[in-house]
């Protein structure tokens, strides 16, 4: 009798261990499917406050939920999603899903697409996201509760498009693989790889949700980018590229950081640092507004309009900042520095490096006696914005005619158009 009652005894903790195997497999082989996935879509729309959509939901016998066709859209409508996922899989156990609770552990999205936008009047799409409830609006303890304070999330065959539409941009990057966090509802962290145009780069950054005052920092490499129109956003980094219609062409490298804090465009403006470098190798200017303006004042050949761009710059205070920016073209680097501010407004000054060291000795002695700077000469100023570049010689406009007008004699004139087609060809066509 008493080895039966031992035995029986020890059937007691096989069926704890044993009962939560038991009841998954029960709720797997008769949960209402359709309770299920009503239940899903609840608990996203709540906690997002989109609309949400959902082609099927199945329960593993491996623990977890897979959510097919997942779609999540703009409030009250899923027709234009932001979010396209062919499959999630969330670790959520049986109790929490008999109970009505949804909180994962880690997110595993297979075949997702994902838009990034900014509307044209600087508002994010996913704005109200990014920001975190005020202190009076979350629950007083977030362990009380008894919910997950931390997300880990894995992404592969991803798709993300970028949607600038003040800069006119629009970039797509493919193949995307990433992973990372959500802690508290409040940090996120992460890296993520892929391609773009027909180049690579890898991207890591962080958000944090603070009420009142989100922040973020990240840095981006990317390396052999074909550059095409929907790079418009480089015209605030690249002053060359500025102009109504950018039809450069080129292979862009290039490697930027940046942080900053705030939820409105003003504090951003305010607290937006960052520094970065740029190389286009080779860059084709052909059809560029810049190329068009400069060559008003000083005529380039066919063959000096392939060559090379680097630039270091800084942002802060609401600027990029370029210090110097070298451009070779026909042997004869360009040297540009100034600013572009965030409204795209620029001011920069291009000059011929060099110049007052390779121009002839009779014609330094000939500028010399008629008291005229040869490197104030060789000086462009570029003004404007990045949507309508002006382009200045001396002060002048490039299209008011010569900036010597006024100030030398005929014979004077004569002398210097000889020079200046000798400099030309000296320079610009070896």
């Amino acid at each position: 009798m008493r080895c039966r009652w031992f035995r029986r005894l020890l059937l007691i903790p096989l069926g704890i261990a044993v009962a939560p195997i038991l009841l998954w497999c029960l709720v797997v082989v008769v949960a209402p499917t359709n309770w299920a996935k009503k239940h899903v879509i609840a608990a996203l729309e709540t906690s997002s406050g989109r609309s949400v959509d959902l082609r099927q939901l199945r329960v593993c016998f491996g623990g977890g939920v897979d959510l097919d066709g997942l779609k999540i859209g703009a409030p009250g409508s899923a027709d234009d999603p932001w979010l396209d996922a062919d499959k999630v899989h969330l670790d959520v156990g049986v109790l929490q899903l008999l109970f009505g609770r949804l909180e994962a552990s880690s997110l595993d999205v297979d075949g997702v697409r994902l838009r990034v936008q900014r509307r044209a009047d600087g508002s994010f799409e996913l704005a109200d996201l990014v920001r975190a409830e005020q202190p009076e609006r979350r629950p007083e303890s977030t362990s009380s509760s008894g919910g997950t304070t931390s997300l880990a999330i894995r992404v592969q065959r991803g798709e993300v498009r970028l949607i600038d539409e003040p800069t006119q941009s629009d970039v797509l990057l493919t193949d995307v693989q990433g992973e990372g966090t959500w802690e508290e509802g409040r940090t996120i962290a992460g890296s993520m790889s892929g391609n773009v145009n027909k180049g690579a780069f890898q991207f890591s950054g962080s958000l944090n949700r603070y009420p009142g005052s989100p922040s973020f920092e990240g840095q981006l490499w990317a390396d052999r980018v074909v550059l095409d129109d929907g790079m418009s956003f480089l015209r605030y980094l690249v002053p060359v590229l500025a102009g109504a219609t950018p039809r450069v062409q080129g292979d862009l490298t290039m490697d930027v950081y940046l942080k900053g804090d705030g939820e409105s465009k003003e504090d951003l403006r305010k607290s937006l640092v960052g520094n970065g470098r740029i190389l286009i190798d080779p860059i084709a200017l052909d059809g560029t507004e810049l190329l068009a303006e400069v060559e008003k004042a000083v005529p380039l050949p066919t063959k000096s309009r392939v060559g090379s761009l680097r630039t270091d710059f800084q942002v802060r205070e609401g600027r990029i900042t370029t210090n110097r920016l070298a451009l070779n073209l026909a042997k004869a680097p360009l040297v540009i520095t100034g600013w572009t501010d965030f409204d795209g407004r620029l001011d920069y000054r291009m000059s011929l490096e060099g110049l007052a060291d390779r121009v002839p000795a009779r014609a330094r002695q000939l500028l010399s006696e008629l008291e005229l700077d040869v490197e104030s000469l060789s000086s462009l100023r570029l003004s404007g914005t990045v949507d309508d570049l002006n382009v200045s010689v001396l002060g002048r406009g490039a299209r008011s005619g010569s900036p010597v007008d006024g100030l030398l004699s005929p014979t004077d004139k004569q002398s210097l158009r000889m020079l200046g087609r000798e400099l030309q060809d000296k320079f610009l066509r070896r």
